[in-house]
């Protein structure tokens, strides 16, 4: 899950530089695996509480994308905008969170599908929702 904040501004998850996780060292949304039994929104709903403390509400679906560059599977992403502070997140897992205006993602390592998502979904959206 990408998290916007009310100043439009990204809050994003710094994954740890551990061998066997897909894109160690990358920044990426918040987020991980469906359980047996799980809808894609449960999943993300108890993800990000067990990753971060943090309730979401009212999660807007964004896109799916395969990450061809990791394992493969075929990611769901949402978004929310506004809500969150980043003093709200109490990390449990990764390296840190980082908060970063539009024009730094360029230079951010970012997971490459969470970089098509972000060029190609999220940016187009956030841009007509300031007009």
């Amino acid at each position: 899950m990408l998290v916007v904040t009310d100043q439009l501004k990204l809050v994003l998850h710094h994954r740890d530089n551990s061998p066997g996780i897909s894109h160690p060292g990358c920044w990426a949304g918040f987020g991980g695996r469906v359980e047996d039994g799980e809808s894609v929104e449960q999943a993300l709903q108890r993800e990000v509480r067990e990753e971060t403390e943090v309730e979401i509400q009212d999660p807007i679906f964004l896109t799916e994308e395969c990450d061809h560059e990791g394992d493969g599977s075929l990611i769901s992403l949402f978004y929310v905008v506004g809500g969150i502070d980043p003093t709200d997140i109490h990390l449990h897992e990764g390296a840190g969170i980082g908060v970063f205006d539009v024009g730094e993602l360029p230079s951010l390592k970012l997971s490459p599908f969470v970089r098509r998502a972000i060029d190609s979904r999220l940016l187009p959206t956030l841009l007509n929702r300031e007009l």
